[in-house]
């Protein structure tokens, strides 16, 4: 009857939690960086709707968002606040070059980038 692992089997143990560990850590850790790059998207998202919402309520648009002032890779530029457009650019920094390249490419598929003209009317109380 055995009552104790051998040195062997121990080692085994160790080597076989070791190359589990190898492929599963950089899985977890691209993981983390895809959602990082889908948050700044949805960011993005939102600022755009955001904007758009609020010209259409009180015709003018917002420049005090949230989802706007957390961007990293993007710019919004209001121009005239009464004329329902907005400008936006998607850029690559030295601080994420890779992460904005991946947000820029996203952006490029989802028609992000650029002018967005927002229209309707302003609701009033009656």
């Amino acid at each position: 009857m055995k009552l104790a692992f051998t040195l062997i089997e121990l080692i085994f143990v160790i080597v076989i939690l070791g190359i589990i560990a190898a492929i599963a850590i950089p899985k977890l850790s691209a993981t983390r960086y895809d959602a990082l790059i889908i948050t700044e998207i949805n960011n993005l998202v939102n600022c755009i709707n955001n904007v758009g919402s609020s010209y259409t309520a009180q015709s003018k648009e917002d420049q005090n968002i949230p989802s706007c002032n957390n961007l990293k890779c993007s710019q919004i530029d209001y121009g005239d606040p009464l004329d329902g457009n907005i400008t936006v650019t998607v850029f690559n920094t030295a601080t994420y070059p890779k992460y904005c390249k991946k947000v820029k490419e996203l952006a490029d598929q989802k028609m992000l980038e650029g002018i967005h003209k927002f229209g309707g009317s302003s609701i009033e109380d009656y």
